[in-house]
């Protein structure tokens, strides 16, 4: 193997390196680690401040979210419950012929059945504790069921949170808290409940009427009394209309003003706000069963206690280290400078193209690894220009496999067969399709089968990529696939046609009105062409170079990402002469070209040359 040459310009940078650093190593070592020891002294003190205020902050925050998390968790779990509650009282056989009925003609059979769903409801509210009463009000509001004393409709009707129940279009809800005079006119033993609503429909969906559930409001606040919260902390629950549920009433007040507007506009979320002239931590989360708020804060000044602490062993600490340091910068100088001068002269040798030089150091752990590394490279400059394709492609592979890896492809492939089965069982053909084209697409997208297919499977999975994508955007576009049939048996490449499939809808055709893309396999003298086009925007001349080098930005047409990858696979295969062309044309959109050689699947020789 001959020697490599260097030019006279590499030579000139490896001389100005050498005068930039002193000529001794132990000088230049005990002064490099005095500057790094005791620089940082002067600093420390506002960084130590600040890295553990931030510490402290992050280490409250994770907790105080794990805290609201596991309160919101065990109310969606409480009323998740009281739903399987609801539905079994919805599943009643004689609830439900009592529903269907529109008048009873039979005043005996009426009175049967108000007995049987009376003693019904009774025994079901006797196992629990928390419910004060269970209602069933048919949808024309003519016949009500009752766990207690029969109460009157008209009664009902004067309630606002009543109202809001008959007149919701939704199928289950939660009211604001209320008193439950209405249960028993007779007693004046009334409670605050809050009454949870779930509507009840027929098989064909006919609306019967509705259940509700009066809980106990004393319930309520003491399943949250219960639960595990910091005793410096303020714990507040708002309803979805901003009235308190539990905590403070001083605390709800103050979550009512401006500032505090986006609690209101998301699920979840941290501020640190100043409030009535106090700094404080606020975390809330949202519980998206019943649209309640859940809310946390500590003041500020409870946290920073701990940076003091902090701040102090940190300064301790970095004396004892200055110490040790300086001590370590004398002591160990010159058993770093001998080996480190024999490395100087080692690599003084491979810049003169000596490539054979070994060294051998008995020193430090990290010196000896230092001077294993330096023998190891100079290996592999001597064996680079030999196998740099294949370390290439290797590298390429490895890098798909550990992506491929990541994913369970056979729990992937039997929850999407569930998942499909569960819709054709339903009668939901379309989503069935959905599924099977994202399971087809799976399939084609983490196979680790060889990484040529054939043309015509290529196009399948173009097929239900698109599948997918026309479904989620309503077919606000149409495609048109003109495919020669000659050409379907010969192979390409896996996945280099739905990157940009993707890319001439997510920056093409996405935001349009009747937009058009265009698929077509044709070949001519030199191979086998793809053809991408739609009618979008296009892209300008100037942006072309950049997007094929893979430097433009994210968010513009054609990221560069998607089509870089596909340009280096298809070049890495088959040679310099294949690969990507942009195309712009103007007011009627961009065109894109895939171009590959012509390969079948019988000529072994072709697929041996190109897939090495």
């Amino acid at each position: 193997m001959p020697k490599i040459s260097y030019s006279t310009d590499r030579k000139k940078y490896s001389v100005w390196l050498c005068r930039i650093f002193p000529k001794s190593v132990q000088g230049t070592l005990i002064l490099y680690f005095f500057i790094v020891a005791v620089i940082p002294m002067f600093l420390l003190g506002l960084i130590t401040y600040s890295a553990s205020s931030r510490m402290i902050n992050t280490k409250v925050q994770i907790y105080v979210e794990q805290m609201i998390i596991k309160v919101k968790e065990n109310i969606e779990y409480y009323f998740r419950d009281l739903q399987s509650l609801a539905y079994m009282i919805s599943v009643n056989t004689d609830l439900l012929t009592a529903l269907r009925e529109e008048i009873f003609l039979d005043r005996w059979k009426e009175i049967n059945y108000d007995n049987k769903l009376k003693h019904f409801l009774a025994s079901l509210t006797s196992t629990r504790a928390e419910v004060r009463g269970i209602y069933v009000i048919s949808e024309d509001e003519k016949r009500i069921y009752s766990s207690g004393p029969p109460i009157l409709i008209s009664y009902l009707q004067g309630y606002d949170w009543y109202q809001e129940v008959i007149n919701s279009n939704d199928n289950f809800l939660i009211t604001d808290i209320h008193e439950d005079d209405y249960a028993d006119a007779l007693s004046y033993n009334t409670s605050k409940v809050v009454t949870y609503a779930q509507r009840i429909t027929d098989l064909d969906g006919r609306k019967l009427g509705w259940i509700l559930i009066d809980l106990n409001y004393s319930f309520v606040t003491k399943m949250l009394e219960k639960m595990e919260l910091w005793e410096q902390g303020q714990i507040t629950v708002l309803d979805s209309k901003g009235k308190l549920i539990f905590g403070d009433e001083a605390a709800a007040a103050k979550y009512q003003e401006s500032n505090f507007r986006q609690l209101y506009l998301r699920d979840w979320g941290t501020q640190l706000r100043k409030i009535q002239g106090k700094k404080e931590l606020v975390v809330y989360q949202a519980v998206s069963f019943c649209g309640w708020k859940i809310i946390f804060s500590i003041a500020h000044d409870i946290l920073q206690k701990e940076n003091i602490t902090i701040r102090n062993l940190t300064l301790i600490i970095a004396l004892v280290l200055l110490g040790i340091a300086i001590y370590l910068a004398v002591h160990f100088s010159k058993k770093v400078s001998d080996p480190v001068h024999i490395l100087c002269n080692s690599m003084k040798e491979v810049e003169e193209g000596n490539l054979e030089v070994s060294i051998r150091i008995r020193s430090m752990k990290e010196l000896n690894l230092l001077a294993a590394s330096f023998n190891q490279m100079v290996d592999r400059i001597r064996n680079l220009m030999e196998n740099i394709y294949d370390v290439q492609r290797k590298k390429r592979q490895a890098e798909l496999n550990a992506l491929q890896a990541q994913i369970n492809p056979h729990f992937l492939y039997n929850t999407l067969d569930s998942l499909r089965w569960l819709a054709k069982i339903h009668n939901i053909e379309e989503i069935g399709r959905i599924i099977s084209a994202l399971e087809n697409l799976l399939r084609a997208s983490i196979s680790k089968t060889n990484d040529l297919i054939a043309i015509g499977e290529e196009i399948e999975n173009v097929r239900n990529y698109l599948a997918i994508q026309l479904f989620r955007y309503g077919n606000n576009f149409s495609v048109t696939f003109s495919i020669d049939p000659s050409l379907t048996s010969y192979l390409t490449p896996r996945l280099i046609l739905q990157p940009i499939v993707e890319n001439a809808i997510y920056h093409g055709v996405e935001s349009m009105i009747g937009g058009e893309i265009e698929i077509g396999v044709h070949a001519d003298s030199a191979g086998i062409i793809f053809e991408v086009l739609d009618n979008g925007p296009g892209i300008a001349p100037e942006k072309v170079k950049a997007v094929m080098e893979g430097k433009s930005q994210n968010k513009e047409r054609f990221s560069g990402f998607g089509l870089k990858n596909v340009e280096e696979r298809i070049r890495l295969y088959f040679g310099q002469d294949y690969g990507i062309t942009i195309k712009n044309r103007g007011p009627q959109g961009t065109e894109v070209l895939i171009r590959i050689p012509r390969i079948s699947k019988f000529d072994e020789r072709k697929i041996a040359k190109w897939v090495r």
